[in-house]
């Protein structure tokens, strides 16, 4: 949606998709509804709901080179919890918001339904205004917390101050820096889904390892969240790669082919998941949640984390800090 410019400030987007909130990233009212609230809508054009309580989550700094959103918005679900931010608008901004790209915005409003949100929020600005303009020349009005606004809570971070972290098994908000699991052996990586499957998360990815120049250890599944994103891997130039593209890089560092966009292995979807596995595996994820059986296999063990972290793990076949390969 956010591609084709159906993501514009001001409005309100209801979806059958609890990652609606993915929207939010544009200052954006986005949630999820059951088919039937969808239903009514579509009916009435109309929906009740209660006005939520906003959360707000300042960060400012300058995002390290180690750092990505995922790393914030993981950070974030360890502090307050997976039940920390229930029914409640999470706002975010600060600096390091402001530095982002809109794929990183969205990484982060992505997951607040991890945290129990009932939506998540970046205010709009010049980048916003920019993107939006590119896809669609519908009018649309941005919406600002007022000066005064009243929050149920305040939670300020320096960017600087923070390290690349994972969530453990068997949840988003079990937290723990990624250099802690360096002694967890992997049997796969997975990079994709609506969180993590973003143009920006595989050009992370590929940065990683081409700076690394060195092979995978594990194997290593990409699936692209939409055929635009699949068409950026195999044309775009990565930055700083002496103009190969992501799918050369990967193709190089002996991962998987990229697959067709799909939720895939997020959900325990096609071949590519834990689901025809006859023992439990580990995996490094980019997706949003790590639950029992959420990819597949009951016992299998999910490690959320970012696009370099998820390239850095597949490279040693263990959970790694991305430091050790950027610095």
């Amino acid at each position: 949606m956010a591609q084709e410019g159906h993501c514009k400030p001001g409005e309100v987007l209801f979806g059958t998709d609890s990652h609606t909130c993915n929207a939010g990233a544009f200052g954006q009212f986005a949630t999820g509804v059951g088919n039937t609230d969808a239903g009514f809508i579509l009916g009435t054009g109309k929906l009740l709901i209660k006005v939520p309580p906003t959360m707000r989550f300042r960060m400012d700094g300058k995002m390290p080179n180690y750092l990505l959103a995922k790393d914030l918005i993981l950070h974030i679900i360890g502090e307050i919890t997976v039940s920390g931010g229930t029914y409640k608008a999470m706002e975010f901004c600060g600096t390091a918001i402001e530095q982002m790209n809109m794929d990183e915005r969205m990484t982060i409003c992505n997951m607040v339904v991890e945290a129990g949100g009932k939506n998540g929020m970046c205010p709009p600005d010049q980048t916003t205004f920019d993107y939006v303009s590119q896809r669609t020349n519908d009018p649309f009005e941005a919406v600002y917390a007022d000066e005064l606004a009243s929050y149920v809570a305040d939670y300020p971070f320096d960017v600087t101050k923070l390290e690349p972290v994972v969530a453990a098994p068997h949840s988003p908000d079990n937290r723990k820096l990624a250099r802690e699991c360096k002694d967890v052996k992997i049997d796969r990586v997975y990079i994709g889904s609506c969180t993590g499957g973003k143009t920006e998360d595989f050009m992370a990815a590929a940065k990683l390892l081409h700076a690394s120049g060195g092979q995978v250890k594990v194997p290593t599944y990409l699936v692209p969240a939409t055929q635009k994103v699949w068409g950026d891997v195999y044309t775009l130039p990565v930055p700083g790669c002496n103009g190969k593209t992501a799918a050369q890089i990967f193709e190089d560092a002996g991962c998987v082919t990229p697959a067709a966009p799909s939720c895939a292995a997020c959900l325990g979807g096609p071949r590519d998941t834990f689901a025809r596995m006859n023992e439990p595996e580990v995996c490094v994820s980019t997706t949003n949640r790590n639950f029992p059986g959420r990819m597949g296999h009951k016992e299998g063990q999910i490690y959320l984390a970012s696009p370099y972290t998820a390239a850095a793990s597949a490279l040693k076949g263990y959970v790694t800090d991305p430091r050790e390969y950027l610095g």
